[in-house]
């Protein structure tokens, strides 16, 4: 896969009417971009989600000034849904199905020339375009050198980002150097932020965590609740950052969880992180830029995690060669009109690098609210990675939460989405 950058002569042919929210620029009057990207947080688990308890003013505010899909879609687990951002393609095409390898070894190498093969990365490609890019948070198998960042936090190739893990937990100071160093450089700035929360271990500020204690459902429950609200208030200070030293109109920010979480029940239930149910594999999305992308809450489209790398290759300037399946999140024609989005869920543990299939537990084929869940040759190697043990459908405008499998009362529609899945990727 190689990358080729959009010259004066070329940006007419890729004009998007400002209606969609975007518009090429020549390089000093390029956006600045921040990619936050939660970890392990459920979809309905914020205000502007309709959470009753938990409090999320910051990241209210951000959805309510942002084109907000409420229907995105990731990866149950975290390594894959990070290298979907990183390649802009699918795990059974990148080839990071899982976290870790099933035979055990601390060497991860295997794992970081499996997702340098299809280098150049999104990073690198932003740099190339001119931009000096940032790495925070969570960053599997690779220092942020060899994914092309200019600059960031991870220099050690470990499982979940070594050093990047004390942004946001240690405070963002980083952040803000870094983007004074940006300013200073009179360069545009793309930063990667992925910070280690709300993520286990749930050890929020005693003073958060006073807000929920003896509230919730369960004692897990408060814990966690209180570390979604440190994330956000952490979120808050950054965007904070950015109004104080006048950055705001001129930064777009884009905003996912990386996967899902149950706020109750944690790893005792089944039906959230590293399962391909709503509550693993469903977040909010949204993109944020003041002036340019028109606020609105869309309840209706689906988003796809695949639909990041090509929309901030095009607010960078700069375009993936290749297939990719995303769309541009800012292309309203085109993600209105997309029919299905499609979703793999695998083993914690990769049993073959070059044969996702091995390592498949579940397909999914999301086609307007009607949502099937295919079983995969693989077996589940965590007791929380649930998967149905045979076809299953659901209509999650009338059953958000799956408790009612219509596989057996709608068989055309069943066909019809088999159909579609055959078409995507086929596992005979």
């Amino acid at each position: 896969m190689k990358f080729h950058f959009i010259t004066r002569s070329l940006i007419s042919s890729f004009l998007i009417p400002l209606s969609f929210g975007l518009l090429h620029a020549a390089e000093s009057e390029k956006p600045n971009i921040i990619l936050i990207i939660s970890d392990d947080q459920g979809f309905p688990d914020y205000g502007f989600m309709g959470h009753e308890s938990i409090k999320t003013p910051h990241l209210d505010q951000m959805a309510a000034d942002s084109l907000l899909y409420t229907r995105g879609y990731v990866m149950p687990v975290c390594s894959p849904s990070l290298a979907c951002l990183l390649t802009g393609l699918p795990p059974h095409k990148n080839g990071i199905t899982g976290n870790d390898l099933s035979v055990k070894t601390n060497n991860r190498s295997a794992l970081a020339n499996q997702l340098l093969d299809h280098a150049p990365l999104l990073p690198q490609a932003i740099t190339d375009a001119g931009y000096l890019t940032f790495q925070t948070g969570k960053l599997w198998n690779a220092t942020y050198k060899d994914v092309g960042f200019s600059d960031g936090m991870t220099d050690s190739a470990g499982r979940h980002g070594d050093a990047g893990l004390t942004i946001g937990r240690e405070g963002m100071q980083p952040i803000y150097d870094f983007i004074g160093k940006a300013q200073e450089a009179q360069k545009p700035f793309f930063i990667w932020h992925a910070p280690f929360l709300p993520h286990t271990p749930h050890n929020p500020p005693e003073e958060i965590f006073k807000k929920y204690q003896g509230k919730g459902p369960t004692p897990a429950a408060e814990k966690y609740y209180a570390m979604v609200e440190w994330f956000d208030q952490t979120c808050g200070e950054l965007d904070d950052y950015l109004t104080n030293n006048n950055l705001s109109e001129n930064t777009v920010i884009l905003y996912l969880a990386d996967n899902g979480w149950d706020a109750a029940y944690a790893h005792e239930h089944d039906r959230a992180k590293l399962s391909p149910y709503e509550l693993g594999i469903r977040t909010p999305m949204f993109v944020r830029w003041p002036g340019k992308v028109e606020p609105k809450r869309d309840e209706e489209t689906l988003a796809s995690i695949l639909d990041f790398a090509p929309t901030i290759l095009q607010l960078a300037g700069a375009e993936m060669q290749g297939k990719m399946p995303g769309l541009n999140l800012l292309n309203r024609e085109a993600m209105t009109a997309r029919k299905a989005i499609f979703i793999e869920a695998y083993t914690h543990d990769i049993a073959d690098l070059k044969d996702p299939a091995k390592s498949l537990i579940a397909q999914v084929v999301i086609s307007d609210w009607s949502k099937l869940l295919i079983p995969g040759p693989a077996t589940p190697d965590r007791p929380f990675s649930g998967v149905p043990k045979s076809l299953e459908l659901f209509d999650l405008k009338t059953d958000p939460l799956e408790k009612n499998n219509l596989a057996s009362e709608r068989p055309d529609e069943v066909k019809r989405l088999q159909v579609l899945q055959d078409a995507e990727w086929s596992v005979k």
